[in-house]
């Protein structure tokens, strides 16, 4: 059912949640949160709707931020820019859209469709395109079940408008992430053009609702002086065909960060407070994509690795991790649909140049 987001406390519990999901990437949802929150102040509303209330023949488009999140967080959300790159998509396309719908669940991606939302009085969909934040523009169900993420357009902030039609989501990648470096690793897009009976058959369902779940869940028990990772932990482990578990409790030793070819790259490792010798490292491009405890792998892509902070179990981005932080590691099963034979071809561990099968995460730990 078509509804209204009224409250700024729903935008940052939802916020919250989706950097859980965001892994790690898909960029600080901070200052988007402040920008839909002011849009909210001003009586323009993000509106949802479920994939179940889109016409098969809606036409649906993604919004989506491309870029480096270490740059990402630098910038603000411009009114203009949003509004510039909504009149080029629909001039672009020559039609009205009907919808919106976020490419990943992650960060400030799950903020961006909902910013224009706010301005423009289009829905987004309660759905992505991958349940979780990845680096690369064909790692997602839309791309694995036949959705072409282009034609479409990039933009930045200064008024650059590229249009990019590629042979395959792959070449996509390539040729948009060049634009993005170019335009200072940081652009806005208009990608994955799609219908409505194209959104319900290969987009990943209800993940703006669990975003906003996650986010209430660890607001409650933290304001309610509860165990707050017990509460969280319980709530992960009671979604349909997923699983959760608790990684790792320590402090963060080392942190080792790069921007590097429009992505962010690094590794953080973490030791026990316990015993100095056991020692849990996370490897990330964008998002965290491996973790190994004492060199053993734990868990892999597709499934989600997050990094919370210890005392107030706020998710954090790659981005924010640094020496001396105290902080648990949570590993939480993916999406049915990415655990597909099909699905693991663009997201499972070889696709990020790992040597080995996806092993799910209950398993990888035993």
């Amino acid at each position: 059912m078509m509804r209204t987001i009224k409250s700024e406390q729903d935008i940052h519990d939802m916020a919250r949640g989706a950097v859980l999901l965001g892994t790690g990437g898909g960029g600080d949802p901070y200052v988007g949160g402040l920008f839909v929150c002011e849009q909210i102040r001003k009586g323009r509303h993000p509106r949802l709707c479920s994939l179940d209330e889109l016409a098969d023949d809606a036409f649906v488009l993604s919004i989506a931020g491309i870029g480096s999140p270490t740059v990402i967080v630098e910038q603000l959300i411009s009114e203009q820019t949003l509004a510039r790159l909504l009149g080029r998509a629909e001039s672009f396309f020559g039609c009205r859209i009907d919808a919106l719908i976020s490419a990943e669940i992650g960060g400030a991606n799950s903020v961006f469709p909902l910013a224009l939302s706010a301005i423009s009085g289009i829905p987004v969909v309660d759905a992505d395109g991958v349940g979780r934040a990845v680096p690369q523009l064909e790692m997602t169900t839309f791309s694995i079940y036949g959705i072409r993420a282009t034609p479409g357009i990039l933009m930045d902030d200064i008024g650059n408008v590229v249009t990019v039609d590629a042979a395959s989501d792959r070449k996509a990648e390539d040729l948009c992430r060049a634009i993005t470096t170019a335009m200072g690793s940081l652009s806005f897009s208009a990608i994955y053009p799609m219908t409505g009976a194209q959104a319900k058959q290969a987009a990943v369902r209800d993940t703006l609702d669990l975003s906003l779940q996650i986010g209430r869940v660890i607001r409650n028990a933290r304001d309610g002086s509860s165990d707050v990772f017990a509460a969280l932990l319980g709530y992960l482990n009671a979604l349909p065909g997923r699983e959760a578990y608790e990684l790792f409790d320590g402090k963060i030793i080392d942190v080792a960060h790069e921007t590097r070819g429009g992505w962010h790259w690094g590794v953080v490792t973490m030791q026990s407070p316990h015993s100095p010798d056991d020692i849990f490292t996370v490897q990330f491009r964008n998002e965290f994509i491996a973790a190994r405890r004492n060199g053993k792998l734990v868990t892999m892509v597709p499934d989600l690795i997050t990094i919370l902070d210890r005392e107030s179990a706020e998710p954090l981005t790659g981005e924010m991790l640094s020496y001396g932080q105290r902080v648990k590691v949570i590993g939480l099963s993916a999406d049915p649909m990415l655990v597909r034979p099909e699905s693991l071809e663009v997201l499972g561990p070889r696709a990020f140049g790992m040597d080995c099968d996806y092993i799910p995460v209950g398993r990888c730990m035993v």
